[in-house]
């Protein structure tokens, strides 16, 4: 019996815990897995294997360095354990402070593999990324026996802005189980929620509310569509720390009868198949699940030009640069536009920054051509082929074992 131990913080609601569990579910038979956490508690997604946990709690205590640093060490003290007893081919991290516990841990009992699923580039603007997270990179990573970046575009930033060996480096971006997703996408949705959509033009967004997402700046643009496209509807989908100003901005513009918040939900598909257009205003992402999803769905596609997954799965053929995206552009499985500025308004008399007006533009362009968002639906089925759950899994058995 092969075996594998992966280390996750948590199991909760995020784009890092889906693929995780994706990944799980489809992992070869003959492989025993082990999942090593930090609580087990509020479980948002399947997992296949052995759930390990530290028995820790308190999230909410997360910003306490005490706290963080308590975490830390009983983590590196039962991996320690975990490698030398439990016969691992390989432990595999995901996220940065499971990524370091793991390097420092010892690769003395198996492989170390560490996983990295965002820009860190982007978030080293954060004193903790950028007094704590960012030197250890630097100085642990190239420690370990291979580092798997969840996209091409967190690959250069890896060798370019951290110094790490391109040698040391796999990619491998997240796989999706089409039957499954367009499965749950059959749900019905209640009366209520037909009845909002009904003879409107539908555009559907998903994610945390979080800043990376940038969910404010479709709303301001969203502002300039209805009143170009009056039966413009638009469906956030998702919860977080931000659902209380996106709603308050809502209302400023007068807009609540044009824009509905599902709130945290077990099947976004129900929504975004329904869309004439899916958007993706991100700042930054390692690997957007969210326009993955949409791709898996054929729903012709719009997405900021963030540098680490929109561009490579809306125009993967496009070799991938440092430059700044100045204007809409039209590629060969959606559309892509400037990434917004990332400040929030909530004055509604501030005029659109050039970004937000470009992507309202973008979005009246497309729901106003109906043989455009065919062609596009057309494409999505060509690159969703590429996204198979299982060659994915493929790729990292074959990264396990050393092949």
């Amino acid at each position: 019996m092969k075996r594998v131990l992966f280390v996750i913080p948590y199991l909760v609601e995020g784009g890092t815990e889906r693929a995780l569990s994706n990944l799980t579910a489809y992992f070869p038979k003959e492989w025993e897995i082990d999942i090593l956490v930090n609580d087990d508690k509020g479980v948002a997604y399947p997992f296949c294997g052995n759930i390990i946990t530290l028995g820790i709690t308190g999230r909410a205590r997360t910003d306490s360095v005490l706290f963080q640093a308590g975490v830390f060490f009983k983590r590196v003290r039962r991996l320690r354990k975990l490698k030398k007893s439990g016969n691992y081919q390989a432990c595999v991290s995901l996220l940065d402070s499971a990524n370091v516990a793991n390097i420092l841990s010892g690769k003395s009992f198996c492989k170390v593999i560490v996983s990295v699923r965002s820009s860190l580039r982007q978030q080293s603007k954060l004193p903790q990324y950028k007094y704590i997270v960012i030197p250890l990179v630097k100085l642990l990573y190239n420690h370990a026996d291979r580092v798997v970046a969840v996209s091409k575009g967190i690959e250069i930033e890896l060798t370019t802005a951290f110094k790490l060996r391109k040698d040391k480096i796999s990619v491998i971006e997240n796989g999706y189980d089409f039957a499954k997703i367009q499965s749950d996408s059959f749900e019905e949705l209640s009366v209520e929620e037909n009845e909002k959509i009904t003879n409107r033009k539908l555009i559907v967004t998903t994610g945390r509310l979080t800043e990376p997402k940038g969910q404010w700046h479709l709303v301001r643009a969203f502002n300039e569509v209805i009143n170009k496209i009056p039966n413009a509807f638009l469906i956030i989908v998702g919860s977080g720390e931000l659902e209380n100003y996106l709603k308050e901005l809502v209302s400023k513009y007068g807009m609540n009868g044009s824009i509905f918040f599902t709130g945290h939900v077990s099947n976004p598909y129900k929504y975004m198949v329904r869309a004439d257009v899916f958007v993706l205003p991100s700042l930054y992402e390692g690997f957007p699940n969210a326009l993955a999803e949409a791709v898996c769905l054929d729903i012709p596609c719009i997405a900021c030009d963030f540098h680490t997954g929109a561009r490579e799965l809306l125009s993967p053929d496009e070799e991938l640069t440092e430059d700044t995206l100045e204007c809409i552009r039209e590629v060969q499985y959606g559309i892509l536009t400037p990434v917004c500025s990332g400040k929030r308004y909530m004055n509604v008399e501030e005029p659109l920054e050039k970004a937000e007006q470009q992507l309202a533009e973008a979005i009246i362009g497309l729901l106003q051509d109906d043989e455009k968002r065919k062609q596009y639906t057309i494409r999505s089925e060509m690159r969703r082929e590429t996204l198979k759950i299982d060659m994915m899994v493929n790729k990292w058995v074959d990264v396990i074992e050393g092949r």
